[in-house]
């Protein structure tokens, strides 16, 4: 500890953290264990972070004795995502729970852990990480995310995009896809708010939200949903409430590459490819799409060649 003299505060607080230092060392005489010493600490710790809190007149909560939850970012009709700091990691997370008044909605909770299990199933540089499933202290399931602060709708509302920016958005996206089809399910709910990015590097773009996603070849109504989705996103299919499958997805990143290519900033041979690219993914029928995002990796891979391969 650095010595501040003539500072009679200080000294206070020097003298009483000593004492606390030997209460936690010892009882009766004899040091205690290693392991009771340890859980002491961090009861103590746990005590400063609510403490440091009530000192600046907010209310602080705390996640399986992790995670100091610190704004609520999203509010959703069910849920809400919290951004929350690991306490001994200084790491940000989101945590996605339910809100609560529908802490007792069974199929919101359902859905959530459906999120969580199929989050969980998928790892892939282009998808937003699901690192574990938690409870909060009244019986919440609590969902913890990787935090990525930025998304599309931020950036698209904010600047002009050249052909590079669009051309890495769009690969991400395919990638991750391709990632999300190969494990099984269908993503449902791609939007400029679902896709994200941290630091500029569009490249690792990452697709985030499995709140709606389905096993492939199933119907959001298997869910007792009526409806899940963005009308402004979602294909033919799943307004009309049939089975969906990759393509439907292909479909939703169409129109999100048709919105991206409205705000390039350049002209061009390129743009005009993308925007080619951009009504291939978007058909109105599903068997008129590419196959799956492997087949239009490849397309968008042959874009401004004479002899695509």
């Amino acid at each position: 500890m650095v010595d501040h003299p003539g500072n009679p505060e200080f000294e206070d607080v020097a003298r009483k953290f000593a004492a606390l230092w030997q209460a936690l060392a010892a009882a009766g005489g004899s040091a205690r264990d290693p392991a009771g010493r340890h859980l002491l600490i961090d009861q103590v710790r746990d005590a400063l972070d609510r403490g440091e809190d009530r000192l600046t007149g907010h209310d602080v909560t705390i996640v399986a004795n992790t995670f100091v939850l610190e704004a609520v970012v999203h509010e959703g009709t069910s849920t809400q995502i919290h951004r929350a700091r690991h306490r001994d990691r200084d790491s940000l997370h989101a945590i996605k729970t339910l809100r609560p008044d529908q802490a007792d909605d069974p199929v919101a909770r359902g859905l959530l852990l459906r999120e969580a299990r199929i989050g969980g199933a998928i790892r892939h540089p282009n998808v937003a990480a699901t690192e574990t499933l938690l409870r909060l202290s009244d019986g919440r399931p609590a969902l913890v995310l990787e935090w990525i602060d930025r998304s599309l709708a931020d950036l698209v509302g904010e600047t002009p995009l050249s052909v590079d920016d669009i051309t890495h958005i769009i690969t991400a996206i395919l990638r991750g896809l391709d990632a999300i089809h190969a494990a099984g399910f269908v993503h449902g709910d791609l939007s400029l708010s679902n896709l994200r990015y941290r630091d500029g590097d569009l490249s690792r773009l990452k697709i985030g939200d499995f709140g709606i996603a389905l096993e492939t070849g199933r119907r959001h109504r298997d869910l007792d949903i009526a409806f899940a989705g963005r009308p402004q996103f979602a294909p033919p299919e799943q307004l009309a409430g049939l089975a969906l499958d990759g393509r439907s997805d292909l479909h939703a990143a169409g129109l999100i590459l048709s919105m991206l290519l409205d705000h390039c900033r350049e002209a061009g041979a390129m743009v005009e490819c993308l925007r080619q690219l951009a009504a291939e993914l978007a058909r109105p029928e599903p068997q008129e799409r590419p196959e799956n995002a492997k087949a239009a990796l490849h397309l968008l891979g042959g874009l401004g060649k004479e002899n695509p391969s």
